[in-house]
């Protein structure tokens, strides 16, 4: 599902907000998110999951198209844990 999908699934949930205000919500929300894991915080949102940021240590790779050795830089990266409801949907099926 793409962003675009989320704000027409919610401009037809919240009929009476301006299409303009879904879509500003929305885009503080992301906003919201990208702030708080840039800066070193963990998301909760009970009942569907954590969002926190890990780091991956730098090492060495490969270049799969020449099989050189290469050295592949530290990073930082977001991890998400389901929660228990989530995990009990998706296991329903």
């Amino acid at each position: 599902m793409k962003k675009s999908d989320i704000l027409k699934l919610l401009e037809k949930r919240f009929e009476y907000l301006p299409k303009s205000e879904v879509e500003r919500t929305v885009e503080k929300i992301l906003h919201f998110f990208t702030l708080k894991l840039s800066q070193g915080k963990r998301i909760e949102i009970r009942d569907f999951g954590t969002f926190t940021t890990k780091l991956r240590n730098a090492r060495k790779g490969r270049n799969p198209s020449t099989g050189e050795e290469i050295d592949i830089k530290k990073k930082v990266f977001v991890h998400y844990n389901p929660g228990k409801n989530l995990k009990k949907k998706l296991n329903e099926r």
